[in-house]
């Protein structure tokens, strides 16, 4: 994957999902170098659970002895993703650090910012018993068009569609008390 990475300007990662995507068996060999052989993921799930905050992708990688983190470290353990930073805007935080506390006291997995079940990004990625759910902050940043966010508002319920999942979307009347929601999260959940 790497040579063919290099010979195409691009990353190993890339190169995978896109074989995967077009259900190309891959040979994963962990002692040829630049394999993305993915180890010690339970390790790092539970070095950030014990920090008691959210961690960067730099920390883990450090966890590790490594200098970055493989993206095919949050594809085999997608629980992962619940404990690291993310960026995004100042004024939708507030409500997905809501979210993402609000589902760790219900004892929900998820996987936050995710994009590679509907490959557009939800803030939620619910899995487990909810895994045909994904969970999306509808509150419209300040710096995105009022039409831009309806596009992408249908765009992600589109995709949603098409994969066989439903999209949850909240706005801010929802979190004045989320626990409204978990009546329809377990109505929405696969039997």
């Amino acid at each position: 994957m790497n040579s063919i990475a290099l010979a195409f300007g691009t990353y190993a990662t890339s190169v995978k999902r896109i074989l995967e995507r077009h259900a190309v068996e891959l040979r994963h060999d962990e002692k040829k170098e630049g394999a993305l052989y993915v180890k010690d993921g339970e390790k790092l799930i539970e070095w950030a659970k014990a920090q008691g905050r959210l961690v960067t992708k730099a920390e883990l990688a450090a966890v590790i002895d490594r200098r970055r983190l493989s993206p095919s470290y949050f594809l085999k353990y997608p629980e992962l993703g619940q404990y690291v930073a993310s960026r995004e805007n100042k004024d939708i935080r507030v409500y997905t650090t809501k979210l993402f506390n609000w589902l760790k006291k219900n004892n929900i997995p998820y996987k936050p910012n995710d994009r590679t079940k509907l490959h557009v990004n939800v803030d939620a990625l619910l899995l487990g018993e909810y895994s045909n759910l994904a969970i999306q902050v509808a509150e419209r940043p300040y710096y995105v068009s009022k039409r831009n966010h309806e596009d992408n508002m249908k765009r992600k319920m589109r995709k949603a569609n098409e994969a066989g999942m439903v999209i949850v979307f909240l706005s801010k009347e929802h979190f004045e008390n989320l626990d409204d929601i978990k009546g329809l999260l377990d109505s929405l959940k696969r039997g």
